[in-house]
């Protein structure tokens, strides 16, 4: 007894200290590894802003079969929602909180009944053109596990950031190898025209740029005209007839092209609207909505070397249904500006 009594004395006393540890250990824990991927900024943005590209890169599937994932109505970034249930890990919520193309994505997690953490994914300029590529998490742990924390997460933490971001690398890059050749070069052609149903709005630079704030307005497009039995005579279309990223303002229009003639009462958001013939300078993008700036950047500066002047408004013409095409890197866009000769 007197042997039991000493072994019980020096598990408590072990107790005891490792309480007392505890509560002088952190409770906030951050972690962060990365990777250089070759690949561009845009191609790893668009998997990372998509959720459900975690099914193929993120190293929790192949370590637990038993996960299944649910998601909302949001194609990507800011508001799309992964819900997860699993037999061996628990259940939870992932949601993209930020989305700031090419270079940020941040996201809440919540684990039921465990708690939230905050993720995030960075990508910087690496060198020889490719991406620097960081994920990271940073969650509290309250007394006493987070003695716990402390002493064991670092390399578990460690290793699934590792892997994941293998399979990260893996898949940017067979996307970065395998997309269409786009060098963007700009085209001169003669625009014909077009007549467009649309919702023009007035708003910030940030909420137009959302996935869901194009997807919803080109729904309900789409709705009225199935309603009407109206047939679209060609591609989903943004017109933007001013960009202020200064003032961070736009006004533009989200719109889809019709026949001409056409006229459609019942909404009176909707409106049949004309963007007249005119001299064209076009580029065709291939690549994630994200990335489409490098086109604007081409034409702009095809502007300014040839001394032209442009005419609003700007079109962007999504040629590609992206609920057809899955891989971002093989969807193509159309961009219009219009000029004339400078005076």
């Amino acid at each position: 007894m007197g042997i039991l009594k000493k072994i019980l004395l020096g598990l408590l006393g072990i107790i005891a200290l490792a309480l007392v540890a505890a509560a002088f250990m952190p409770k906030h824990f951050t972690y962060e590894r990365s990777t250089d991927i070759n690949a561009s900024k845009e191609v790893v943005f668009g998997i990372v802003n998509d959720l459900k590209t975690q099914e193929t890169w993120g190293p929790w599937q192949k370590e637990d079969p038993t996960i299944k994932n649910t998601y909302n109505d949001i194609v990507s970034g800011v508001g799309q929602v992964s819900k997860w249930t699993s037999e061996k890990s628990g259940n939870g919520t992932q949601t993209i909180t930020e989305s700031l193309p090419p270079t940020s994505v941040k996201t809440k997690l919540e684990f039921e009944g465990q708690g939230d953490s905050e993720g995030w994914f960075r990508m910087e300029d690496g060198e020889n053109g490719t991406t620097k590529a960081y994920w990271g998490m940073s969650f509290d742990m309250d007394w006493p596990t987070n003695l716990m924390g402390a002493l064991f997460m670092s390399g578990t933490m460690n290793k699934m950031f590792d892997t994941g971001l293998a399979s990260l690398k893996k898949m940017a890059e067979e996307q970065a190898a395998t997309a269409p050749a786009s060098p963007l070069k700009v085209q001169e052609m003669d625009y014909k025209g077009a007549t467009f149903l649309g919702m023009r709005v007035q708003t910030s630079i940030e909420e137009a740029t959302k996935q869901s704030f194009f997807s919803e307005r080109i729904t309900k497009i789409a709705d009225m005209m199935d309603k009407i039995k109206m047939q679209a005579a060609g591609s989903p279309t943004g017109v933007y007839y001013t960009w202020d990223e200064a003032n961070n303002k736009t006004d533009m229009a989200v719109a889809m092209p019709i026949a001409p003639g056409t006229a459609v009462a019942g909404d009176p958001n909707l409106k049949v609207f004309e963007v007249p013939a005119n001299r064209a300078l076009v580029v065709d993008y291939y690549g994630p909505y994200e990335g489409m700036k490098a086109a604007h950047e081409v034409l702009g500066a095809y502007v300014k070397e040839k001394g032209l002047k442009e005419i609003a408004p700007v079109l962007e013409e999504y040629v590609t249904d992206p609920e057809v095409e899955k891989d971002p890197s093989k969807l193509l866009s159309r961009v219009y500006y219009f000029v004339g000769a400078k005076k």
